[in-house]
């Protein structure tokens, strides 16, 4: 059986966007794509850069933006 799921709609990631890993490191998804944060985990939240309120109550708004 197989499965599909429907990704219509769906928000592709930007390079812009951050990650934030639960110890409170954040980077530009584009860095981690590029292979700067190869020594951290994979376990990061993606943020879209334009989620102010995300950004903030991770307490990193001002430091990002």
């Amino acid at each position: 059986m197989t499965t599909t799921t429907n990704l219509t709609g769906a928000k592709a990631h930007h390079r812009d966007d951050i990650a934030v890993w639960p110890d409170g490191t954040w980077a530009e998804l584009g860095d981690v794509w590029n292979g700067d944060y190869a020594w951290m985990s994979d376990d990061y939240e993606v943020v879209p850069i334009e989620d102010h309120a995300r950004l903030a109550a991770l307490g990193i708004a001002d430091d990002v933006l």
